[in-house]
């Protein structure tokens, strides 16, 4: 860990002064506080701290103060706090089972995604986690990934061809993204803007709400529904942690978490919504992209990457999760 994110991991302690509960629970994150993330966190914040009568206390560090998202994995590893979020790609360093999220139209849609991931597939990616010294709290969400591009709208398989995208530096969706025709262009986050502002790539993938936050609209002029991979963001504590609770706290602090989940998802569904309405206000261009070719597209996509996924999370995890997604 880095020795900043150790200092302001010291510095965020020493601010909360003298702590009279029987239990705190430090949770980290990297979402701002206007995020459906924080929001959810102060519900759970909250109903902990009333519902214990005091109690147990919970402590939140939004926007990174803590550093990044890998290295406050690491810090619930370590017991130095208590939980953190982050999306699947960014913790897949920690527990290699979580690349099979890293597959393209898995579900079909929101509600799929959730039921699958509270069910049998979530549980296999859980009991995976506590190998790593991890509880699964449960996945919010962060949605569905569509794209934004100055080319031409994204309305078929055949749109990719020659399509120059960003993409993250990750050999695994490079070959994923070339195995349609399309030229992924890899770039860090804050070189997007500039990127498709000077031509240099055509279009970005990501969350809506991304392309209102990174104000993409402003050099773009289609956004196309593609829906192509579901980004979960994990909730995870340090198993030794939670195991250390009496049955009383763990079945409240289990039955929170729930309701936060809940609350998270009905946040980012309501801010998706309005995101998308903000860039039909702005002038894009809004299309879906045909449901054949949603298929087409993952089938082929998956197909080019399977053997590398297998390769991280071995063959009886992919063959255990897919099974459940078929079911």
């Amino acid at each position: 860990m880095k020795l900043t994110s150790i200092l302001a991991f010291g510095a965020a302690v020493a601010l909360t002064g003298p702590v009279l509960a029987d239990t705190t629970i430090r949770i980290g994150h990297a979402t701002p506080e206007s995020s459906p993330i924080h929001e959810a966190l102060v519900y759970f914040e909250e109903q902990i701290e009333a519902r214990s009568d005091g109690a147990m206390q919970v402590e939140l560090f939004p926007g990174g103060q803590l550093g990044s998202v890998r290295e406050m994995t690491d810090l619930v590893q370590s017991g130095n706090i208590t939980m953190t979020t982050g999306a699947s790609v960014h913790l897949s360093s920690s527990v290699d089972e979580l690349a099979v999220l890293d597959q393209f139209l898995l579900f079909e849609n929101e509600e799929q995604a959730r039921a699958l991931l509270d069910g049998e597939a979530g549980q296999a990616i859980a009991a995976a986690m506590e190998g790593r010294g991890l509880k699964s709290m449960g996945f919010m969400e962060l949605g569905f990934r569509s794209f934004t591009n100055s080319r031409a709208p994204l309305d078929s398989y055949e749109a990719f061809e020659g399509l120059r995208m960003r993409s993250a530096d990750n050999p695994i969706a490079i070959k994923a993204w070339r195995s349609v025709g399309a030229v992924p262009v890899p770039l860090a986050w804050g070189e997007i803007y500039s990127s498709l502002q000077q031509g240099l790539i055509d279009g970005q993938e990501s969350a809506l709400s991304s392309m209102i936050i990174e104000r993409f609209f402003e050099v773009q002029d289609y956004v196309s529904l593609t829906g192509h991979i579901y980004w979960p963001e994990l909730w995870l504590a340090n198993l030794d942690w939670f195991e250390g609770l009496s049955a009383d706290e763990q079945a409240l602090v289990t039955e929170v978490a729930r309701e936060t989940v809940e609350l998270q998802r009905d946040l980012t569904a309501k801010a998706n919504a309005a995101t998308l309405d903000e860039l039909k206000a702005a002038g894009l261009e809004v299309n879906e992209l045909p449901t054949e070719d949603k298929q087409r597209l993952g089938a082929t996509m998956n197909g080019a990457i399977e053997a590398d996924i297998r390769a991280k999370v071995g063959d009886a995890f992919y063959d255990t999760f897919m099974a459940a997604i078929g079911k």
